[in-house]
């Protein structure tokens, strides 16, 4: 079989959407499909009855062994239909290898606990721990390998192997971190020819560096955490205790995007306080464009902390260069140089160089054709 005979398959799996390819050997794309993740299919099967048979429809092994929670087949279901769907339409029938690339947290193959899956556990079934298996069933379904990797771990890959180091013959010459600045702040790390990882997987949960003390709420439950402010979650928390500290300030830029954005939705407002559901990063954004105090003021924390976190990243792995994905970063080129700039004046390191990814919102994608490689072998 020559390389160009083989062909692998790579799933994006976020929150809201999943991702599938088609690819050759040697990561050419042949089919490509985008969809909304569904959170209304998929068996939800408690993880103490995964013991000794099937269960129809989840592929489930017969080795299981008993366990907590639930499991829900969901999204593995999404992926090996969407898959089957488009194996049938280039006309092939056989995988060699899969690669996944997952928001997480992962454990054993599955997500445990996915924050940003927006899914309700039938009645009568444990609804916590839930697992979301997606190596077991995807191998049984496809007979074929299957890796799966963090989001920011894998898109660390597309960088090394698609993105910037695409042309760097050596591998074990490129020392990069890639950091995606979106819902959330993540990042990846490549060193010397490997992947870095820690003992569980996450070696570069950067979104937690403190950056503040005694600073904002982040969502893990601690203070001052870089993705309380550098953040899609961290700018509108931001911007919303900015707006109750100073007051809905009705000649505000923000406030008059605010209501425009209450008025498309047809909604009446009874209270003033309502408008803070409307916040969103492109309209902090925007504002702050147009001059708005506050949103400039939220803007600056991004830029500022987000250079301080850029600093703990060059200081703690020293890359040659960090780049920078996520629809905040690819949408906001212009917070390259300003956070450059504050970064180094907190380094005892060479500066590495700051860039917006060429992968663009696909280092994952390309990640996860990487893992698809690594898996077909």
């Amino acid at each position: 079989m020559t390389r160009k005979e083989i062909y692998l398959a790579a799933v994006d799996l976020g929150g809201t959407k999943v991702t599938t390819l088609i690819v050759d050997g040697a990561g050419e794309i042949i089919a490509r499909q985008e969809k909304p993740l569904s959170t209304t299919g998929g068996a939800f099967v408690p993880r103490s009855k995964e013991v000794g048979s099937d269960v129809p429809g989840s592929g489930v092994a017969h080795n299981s062994v008993v366990r907590d929670g639930v499991s829900w087949y969901g999204p593995s279901s999404q992926i090996e239909e969407m898959l089957r769907g488009m194996l049938k339409e280039v006309g092939i029938s056989k995988l060699e290898g899969i690669g996944i690339g997952s928001a997480g947290p992962l454990k054993s193959g599955a997500i445990k606990n996915p924050p940003n899956f927006a899914v309700t556990v039938p009645a009568g079934i444990p609804s916590s721990p839930l697992f979301v298996p997606l190596v077991e069933p995807l191998e049984r379904a496809f007979s074929a390998p299957v890796l799966l990797e963090n989001d920011c771990n894998t898109a660390v890959l597309g960088e090394a192997f698609f993105g910037v180091g695409k042309d760097v013959a050596d591998k074990e010459s490129l020392h990069l971190v890639y950091v995606t600045m979106s819902t959330g702040l993540g990042g990846g790390v490549w060193s010397g020819g490997h992947l870095l990882l820690g003992k569980e997987g996450n070696a570069a949960e950067i979104g937690h560096i403190l950056v503040k003390e005694n600073g904002l709420r982040c969502g893990c439950g601690n203070d001052g955490c870089a993705e309380a402010y550098c953040s899609g979650r961290g700018i509108v928390q931001n911007m919303r205790i900015h707006l109750v500290n100073r007051g809905l300030r009705a000649q505000s830029p923000l406030i008059r995007l605010l209501e425009q954005e209450a008025k498309a939705a047809s909604l009446e407002l009874s209270r003033p306080w309502e408008l803070l559901e409307f916040v969103t990063p492109q309209l902090v954004f925007r504002a702050a464009d147009e001059g708005d105090d506050a949103a400039r003021s939220v803007v600056w924390d991004f830029i500022h902390y987000g250079g301080i976190v850029l600093s703990a990243i060059a200081n703690g792995y020293d890359p040659a260069v960090i780049t920078l994905g996520g629809s905040i970063a690819v949408n906001h080129p212009e917070i390259v140089e300003p956070m450059h700039a504050e970064m180094c004046k907190h380094l005892n390191v060479s500066p590495p160089c700051v860039r917006i990814t060429p992968l663009e919102k696909k280092a994952v994608e390309y990640g996860a054709i990487v893992l698809a490689q690594r898996a077909g072998g």
